[in-house]
């Protein structure tokens, strides 16, 4: 990531702080606590019950209690210090007896020593006293980071759902730049799209503007190019973040610069900001948000010249939110033009239909539904499945760890431990394998006391975390087995895509112009949209392509006729038997066999079957057009297609031969291409 510079994640905790009376320096054993290399504070014993209380809430402390420091009871004054966050110790170098001080908790009084013990032995003391804090501090850090982890996967997940099910195009870049704004406590925002633009060029569109301070002015979506002179420009193009502390303050030496217009239209400061890029599954940047001054406090900023005080530069943690929350939204925006490509589609395919006659119509339509649906709904059961399955181990998972921290948190009070275990049983019930288990233990609980409950949940837990390790192995095995699942899901997602993409292709009608095409991946895309058809008639499709680079022609329309003779093949063939495309370059031309095992053509009607209305389907099933627009086809590339017997004198072969180099390349006349635009969509004989 490039930064102009970065600040650091909030530190909950800091340094140990030794605290004892200002006259220690005299005290006999302040050598000992000198030798240690730790901050080091005077107070008078008034003033010890401030510090507890407010500035030092958040550090560990350790506090040498001398007879300075202690009152005539023998007891510090720390009665009015609220709980802290950070862990406590005292440490006495005293006569006094302080082991039966009620206002000092067993666990924080570390050691006693008389004011004339050894220098060394009070030295050590200190020293695992430290040690002591900074774990316990360590340990409190990471139960604070695992809560607050936690709750931002458990926030980062459910705007995902949420943006995932927007289908308002403009609705969901509203809210993907509210959700980051809302999720790093940006108080402006503004999110800017790439596009194509002539000559292979990219440009950046602004696009969104959000702010909670100022009344903006009414959105003027404009284009720039797209290159490292801006902020956006940049991290369009290396693909990188930005993070700045104040944009007025840029290194010279930085090949972008801030735009101070709006500022100076509008009276707003700009500050803090943070630029990232909006990516793909592909690393395709796809757009760029701009999050401007983060808040500190105040959930709408003060109007100048108290602005900058309140705005604090974006820290790493919400770099780290809004890059993972940027990568969704990436994939978010696809798949609503992906969905959105799709309705197009199908509007373009019902569009088009109308054309047709009636029958035609119905049937080709209703046999590209009944595939397509088909073929998008197994991927998505499957990963309907998988996903389920990686809940339901994650959650596993989960009740592994609240079982191993119950069993590592014996210093909680039994009570307390108590209650986080009748939680944590409700819990456990939720695993069948373990629910009658837990029935058990529940009813073996309810007749003892504090100490043999404890005792059979202690032995209860043991036995979870030794059986689940046993069951699914460990931790990370587990979430390895989850991971995989998640992988296989993004296969079955990306197959949906690419139906998604075959079906945008099969159906380009704007595609009237010669052009250099893959005709194979045609093909497979027509016999993909023809797979479930064949699957009900039980027919093999098979298809034994062989042409190794592209070649000039009208795709769709190409397309068209394959559809049309591998359907009536699927029609003609008897169960079990199969239908064979073939693909190869020859003699100067491309050529694609379609065969069959029917019971093939009489000769006395092959010379007919390729006149319009001529089938010998039964009524309502054909209109007898699907032959004869391909026939038309053929002719505008200039080709011929035949129909003849099988080599093994068992159904039909209809062979297709298109030259290689067209006359000209040109389109043809604008008749021949009017007649055939009909039959872009499927037709069947």
């Amino acid at each position: 990531m490039t930064d102009v510079a970065v600040a650091g994640p909030d530190n909950t905790s800091s340094a140990p702080l030794i605290v004892h009376s200002e006259g220690f320096g005299d005290h006999p054993a302040a050598a000992a606590v000198a030798d240690v290399e730790v901050e080091r504070r005077g107070v008078s014993r008034t003033q010890l019950g401030d510090l507890l209380a407010d500035a030092e809430r958040t550090r560990p402390l350790l506090v040498v209690l001398d007879d300075d420091m202690l009152p005539e009871t023998g007891k510090p004054a720390l009665a009015a210090a609220p709980e802290r966050p950070a862990p406590l110790r005292f440490l006495g170098v005293t006569e006094r007896d302080l082991v039966g001080d009620s206002s000092l908790a067993d666990d924080e009084l570390c050691a006693v020593f008389a004011p004339t013990a050894e220098p060394a032995r009070i030295a050590r003391a200190v020293r695992a006293a430290l040690r002591e804090l900074r774990l316990e501090a360590r340990s409190l850090d990471l139960e604070r980071e695992l809560r607050v982890r936690s709750a931002q996967v458990h926030e980062l997940n459910r705007i995902g759902v949420a943006l995932s099910t927007e289908r308002d195009y403009e609705r969901l870049l509203d809210r993907i730049l509210h959700s980051l704004r809302e999720l790093t406590a940006a108080d402006a925002g503004s999110l800017f799209l790439v596009e194509d633009a002539p000559q292979g060029q990219k440009l950046l569109r602004f696009t969104v503007a959000q702010n909670d301070s100022i009344e903006t002015p009414a959105l003027v979506r404009f284009t720039m190019p797209l290159n490292t002179k801006t902020l956006a420009g940049y991290v369009g193009v290396s693909g990188e973040p930005l993070n700045i502390p104040d944009v007025y303050n840029i290194p010279d030496d930085t090949p972008y610069s801030f735009n101070k217009g709006f500022d100076e239209r509008t009276g707003y400061r700009t500050q803090s900001m943070l630029v990232l890029p909006m990516k793909n599954q592909q690393g395709d940047v796809m757009g760029v948000v701009q999050l401007i001054n983060k808040r500190g406090s105040e959930e709408r900023l003060p109007e100048p010249p108290h602005l900058c005080r309140d705005i604090v530069p974006f820290d790493l943690l919400a770099t780290e939110l809004s890059t993972s929350l940027t990568s969704q939204a990436a994939v978010c925006i696809e798949n609503n033009a992906l969905y959105e490509g799709l309705s197009n589609n199908i509007q373009e395919l019902k569009d088009t239909q109308a054309q047709l006659v009636q029958s035609e119509k119905l049937a080709s339509l209703g046999q590209l539904t009944a595939g397509v649906a088909h073929e998008i709904n197994n991927p998505l059961a499957f990963t309907r499945n998988n996903t389920h399955l990686a809940s339901e181990r994650i959650n596993s998972a989960k009740r592994r760890l609240q079982v191993t921290k119950w069993l590592d948190e014996l210093d909680e009070p039994s009570f307390e431990r108590l209650r986080i275990a009748d939680e944590l049983l409700e819990s456990l019930s939720e695993d069948p394998a373990l629910r009658e288990d837990v029935k058990e233990v529940q009813a073996d609980l309810s007749s003892l006391g504090e100490n043999q409950r404890l005792e059979i949940l202690g032995q209860f837990m043991d036995y979870v975390s030794q059986a689940k390790e046993m069951q699914e192995g460990n931790l990370i095995e587990l979430m390895g087995r989850v991971q995989t699942l998640l992988d296989e899901s993004f296969i079955g997602l990306g197959r949906v895509a690419e139906i998604v993409r075959g079906l945008r292709n099969f159906s380009r009608l704007d595609e009237a112009g010669f052009q250099d095409a893959d005709i194979d991946e045609g093909i497979r895309q027509t016999m993909m949209i023809l797979r479930e058809p064949a699957r009900e008639q039980n027919v093999n499709l098979i298809a034994d392509l062989g042409l190794t680079r592209t070649y000039p022609c009208f795709p769709a329309k190409l397309n068209q006729v394959v559809l049309n003779l591998v359907n009536n093949a699927i029609d003609a063939s008897p169960a079990g038997s199969d239908v064979t495309v073939t693909t190869r370059e020859r003699d100067g031309n491309v050529e694609i066999f379609v065969r069959d095992s029917g019971h093939g053509i009489p000769e006395h009607i092959r010379t007919k079957i390729f006149d319009p209305f001529f089938t010998t389907k039964p009524v309502g099933k054909g209109t007898g057009l699907g032959l004869s627009i391909s026939y038309r086809i053929i002719s505008e590339h200039h080709g011929k297609i035949a129909v003849d017997p099988n080599e093994n004198g068992v159904g039909v072969v209809f062979s297709i031969r298109i030259p290689v180099r067209q006359p000209g390349q040109e389109e043809p006349g604008k008749s021949g291409s009017e007649q055939t635009t009909q039959a872009a969509v499927a037709e069947v004989q």
